[in-house]
């Protein structure tokens, strides 16, 4: 290959720009960008990713939200009335005498002790509701209704001994109070 610069004698005096030109080069491209923009330009494209990630799944998976299912499980029961006349009487006369026996209890000092069978008796209450629920899924079974009768009598089992104990509780602490004044 031929140096074309020893044909054209070339030098790098020649070549020397005017005064100012490079000043007025750079005015003409304007301030450097910001490294800061570029960064933001990143996280917008992430954020628009982010987006569009969450709009296709709502429109692939409409029914996956969960307050959605919340919101039903409580139109999914059945009573045992639905089944037949008896077994709403006989659910209708445990609600009864368990509505009967909360409604007697006198808690006195012993507010622990009657909170911690109340605790009890709610978590009974909603195995009750799942079993409800259970019944309305499945339809007529022998085994779902058993269970349900079984949960009634549990509760109103629970109910009588926190009587009891909170009656014994009485007894123990009156007989205290007679020892000492003794």
């Amino acid at each position: 290959m031929k140096d074309l610069r020893k044909d054209f004698k070339y030098t790098e005096n020649q070549l020397k720009m005017p005064e100012g030109h490079l000043e007025r080069f750079q005015m003409k491209l304007g301030p450097e960008p910001d490294k800061s923009a570029g960064q933001s330009l990143w996280i917008q494209r992430i954020a628009a990713v982010l987006i569009l990630g969450i709009l296709i799944s709502t429109y692939w998976f409409p029914n996956a939200s969960p307050i959605s299912n919340t919101s039903t499980i409580a139109d999914e029961t059945v009573d045992l009335n639905d089944i037949s006349p008896e077994l709403g009487n006989l659910e209708t006369f445990f609600k009864t005498s368990i509505n009967y026996e909360l409604a007697t209890l006198e808690y006195g000092n012993y507010e622990d002790v009657a909170f911690s069978y109340l605790d009890e008796l709610e978590k009974i209450e909603k195995d009750y509701k799942k079993l409800s629920k259970d019944l309305q899924t499945h339809g007529y079974n022998k085994l779902i209704i058993d269970a349900m009768i079984e949960n009634l009598q549990l509760r109103l089992e629970l109910l009588q001994n926190l009587k009891l104990k909170l009656n014994e509780l009485k007894t123990l602490n009156h007989e205290k109070d007679q020892t000492y004044q003794l």
